[in-house]
């Protein structure tokens, strides 16, 4: 339907456009028409009169048109701001905004600790859903989270674990049921997203640079941190990026982290270095989710949630799951899921882990062009500039040559049809003999329309016309 409104209203402009660039000539048209199928006498005077008028109303034309187009435009925007005003209000649901924290550089140790001390989460869902009335949906998920909490959720794949950690964050609007998360959070996905920028900007992301939270990690790319990834520099292993968005998550130092298995496009040495390092050391006094499909990890947990089909279907430490047969049956299907993933990826993995680390100088040397790229050049623009402008508009050479010709040839008719309207103006003019006071007697022209009989001269007014409207 946008669509569709949107080509209605590129058709209406080039007729409005049309329409401009023609006016004078079609006025020119009534009236001459009218006058001539009336068989009105007029002149060169009116003609003179005519086209300054014309020209005058011709501006005033194209502000009304401008005026049209802006209105056609409002009423659009008047439309869709109805709309939006007009629906329904939103359901509020039962959860309590998270209270996000800023501290003052002085007082930063006093305020950590206090909210460090009031961070929590409190969790009681009843029901969750994406859409009213989806078919998929979280259910009876219960759990509390205090400051030093390692919380695992397993699963298998479409269980609602990540649906679960999106529940916290709001992103899911219908719901029953009770959560409060209190203290600032951030979210790791599991898909990293990497932009066209520095290491440095990705893990920043807009924060004040601290050299002493980034350490030895960079050292095989030449630049480190200043190393441009994304479209126009490094590409980055699935590895590299996931480390790279879990240092960003670090650097935020927030009271809760929502890890959506960030662990799971690395390697098992780096999975556990990573866990060993990031997890239970430096996010040790911190509340953690982690959403993970590796079980090796769980018996560093402090509370372990197994969810299915969106529900809870049990909770508790690692010891005490284990003396459950169910979920001893678990840990083997999420292993044996996990083998199979790591089949299919392995090879897509190694090459892409290969194609980052062993080609490192050539990338760099791309990377030193691609950080010069943008060049200033200072004195006249050359011709060539042009030409590659007009060819980026319309393509090939021969089209170029075509719209100026085309252009040309609508100035030479446009010039061509006023000409003509102050020849027959001249001839209307001469035939009735209201030019003969301020003209020679031995003009040519005058005595040829003088000589025409009534018959002649309508065959001549009526060509005139004929080839006045087929221009």
């Amino acid at each position: 339907y946008e669509i569709i409104r949107y080509s209605i209203r590129l058709i209406f402009d080039s007729i409005q456009q049309i329409v401009i660039h023609t006016y004078t000539c079609v006025a020119f048209l009534i009236i001459y028409g009218t006058m001539w199928s009336l068989d009105m006498n007029f002149d060169i005077r009116l003609y003179a009169v005519a086209s300054c008028m014309l020209n005058y109303l011709e501006i005033s034309l194209m502000d009304f048109s401008i005026v049209i187009h802006d209105f056609v435009h409002y009423l659009t925007a008047e439309k869709r701001i109805q709309t939006f005003l007009l629906l329904d209000e939103f359901k509020i649901d039962h959860r309590l905004r998270s209270t996000s924290f800023r501290t003052v550089e002085d007082d930063i140790d006093k305020e950590d600790k206090k909210m460090m001390q009031l961070s929590r989460i409190e969790c009681y869902i009843k029901q969750a859903y994406w859409e009213d009335n989806g078919l998929f949906f979280l259910k009876n998920i219960f759990f509390n989270a205090y400051p030093g909490d390692l919380i695992c959720i397993i699963g298998s794949i479409g269980s609602g674990k990540s649906s679960l950690l999106q529940t916290l964050t709001d992103e899911i609007t219908f719901f029953d049921g009770n959560i409060k998360l209190q203290g600032s959070f951030c979210y790791v996905p599991q898909e990293p997203w990497i932009f066209s920028s520095t290491i440095k900007e990705n893990i920043l992301f807009g924060k004040e640079y601290n050299p002493q939270l980034f350490r030895r990690d960079l050292v095989q790319l030449s630049n480190g941190i200043n190393t441009l990834v994304g479209d126009q520099g490094v590409m980055l292993s699935g590895g590299q990026k996931a480390r790279i968005n879990m240092a960003r998550a670090l650097y935020r130092d927030t009271n809760i982290y929502l890890l959506d298995d960030p662990l799971s496009a690395v390697d098992v040495e780096v999975s556990k270095h990573l866990f060993k390092r990031c997890i239970k050391d430096y996010l040790r006094e911190k509340i953690c989710i982690l959403v993970t499909h590796q079980i090796q990890f769980l018996q560093d947990s402090t509370k372990i949630i197994v969810l299915n089909n969106g529900e809870m279907v049990q909770t508790g430490t690692y010891t005490e799951l284990l003396e459950s047969s169910s979920f001893s049956r678990l840990l083997n299907y999420i292993n044996q899921q996990e083998k199979n993933e790591y089949l299919i990826d392995t090879q897509e993995k190694c090459f892409s882990r290969h194609g980052s680390l062993s080609e490192t100088t050539n990338e760099e040397e791309e990377l030193l062009i691609s950080e010069n790229l943008e060049i200033k050049e200072k004195g006249s623009v050359k011709w060539q500039v042009y030409i590659e402008y007009l060819r980026a508009g319309v393509g090939h050479i021969l089209g170029l040559i075509l719209l100026i010709l085309v252009f040309g040839i609508r100035e030479v008719i446009f010039i061509f049809c006023n000409w003509w309207l102050a020849e027959w103006s001249e001839d209307e003019g001469y035939r009735h003999n209201q030019l003969r006071n301020c003209t020679e007697t031995k003009n040519k022209k005058m005595n040829i329309i003088h000589s025409m009989n009534d018959v002649e001269w309508t065959n001549h007014k009526n060509r005139r016309f004929y080839i006045y409207c087929g221009l």
